[in-house]
């Protein structure tokens, strides 16, 4: 049996992910046959900062 430390998500924080998300579904939008793959890594990075999975999106 595991225990959950999820703790509920600051509304700042909660509004970084929706931005960043918002801009990670822009990215692959407009992805014309190439892929960014630089831009998305780093949005997903800021993403993932934004929801507290990584210290920062250094």
């Amino acid at each position: 049996m595991s225990k959950s430390s999820a703790t509920p998500a600051s509304p700042r924080r909660v509004s970084d992910a929706a931005a960043t998300n918002e801009r990670i579904r822009a990215l692959v939008d407009a992805a014309d046959g190439t892929w960014p793959a630089e831009a998305y890594e780093v949005l997903l990075l800021e993403w993932a900062a934004a929801v507290g999975h990584v210290e920062s999106a250094a």
